[in-house]
């Protein structure tokens, strides 16, 4: 799952940098609005590979589940897709001609980006849960953990400057496109690519999805998968 969701993170960065070269040669509004959505929605499938992560730890640690657990996994979940729409339903509103549907559409992606924070801060309880039972977990979860803890202060920096260019719109330093440079690379850019080659290099480091259900199966059954000729 985590590798699909920064497959996913990858292309809406491409289709963002297309559409803001474009924005910079023809300034229209729709095109505008779309740059602005993909560029902030892009956030959210990068702090969803965490999630992806953590599905890991848990179905390769059946004995540290609990239904509290579960219920705040899917809970998380929910709160992930209703931000998302938000964000995306508010970003159309704001490119409308309507003055009342530009406010709504502020207000829905404040929303949005309120949600996040919760569903972060989800994510980071069932995070303290694991540490607080790291002597039960293998050494492939802890690795997993531990990448988790290290991206975890780039992704604070990433969503303070979501943040920023959401609830103080009227300031140029925090906006995406017309803004200066400097923030938007620093607080946004370089952040997200830490947490990308942080979670890359773990991906690398940790066992494929088949042995370790190969692994599970060993171990439950004492026996090898595939009989030694």
């Amino acid at each position: 799952m985590s590798w699909l969701i920064i497959l996913f993170f990858s292309l809406i960065r491409v289709a963002a940098g297309i559409l803001v070269i474009l924005f910079e040669h023809k300034p229209r509004t729709g095109i505008m609005v779309a740059s602005i959505i993909l560029l902030n929605t892009g956030v959210f499938p990068l702090i969803a590979a965490t999630l992806g992560f953590i599905r890991i730890i848990l179905a390769h640690e059946k004995e540290v589940v609990t239904p509290r657990i579960n219920r705040c996994l899917m809970f998380s979940r929910m709160l992930f897709f209703v931000g998302l729409g938000l964000q995306i339903a508010g970003g159309c509103l704001e490119g409308s001609d309507s003055a009342s549907d530009v406010a709504t559409g502020v207000k829905l992606v404040k929303a949005g980006y309120s949600i996040v924070v919760v569903f972060e801060a989800c994510l980071l309880l069932v995070q303290a849960y694991l540490w607080m039972h790291l002597p039960d977990l293998s050494h492939m979860s802890y690795i997993v953990l531990r990448a988790m803890a290290l991206a975890l202060p780039f992704l604070v920096v990433r969503i303070t400057y979501l943040f920023l260019s959401v609830f103080h719109a009227t300031d140029l330093r925090w906006n995406d496109l017309a803004g200066p440079i400097a923030p938007f690379v620093l607080m946004g850019l370089l952040m997200e690519y830490a947490v990308v080659w942080i979670y890359l290099g773990t991906g690398f480091l940790i066992p494929s999805w088949r042995e370790m259900k190969g692994d599970r199966v060993v171990s439950m059954t004492r026996y090898p998968l595939v009989e030694q000729v």
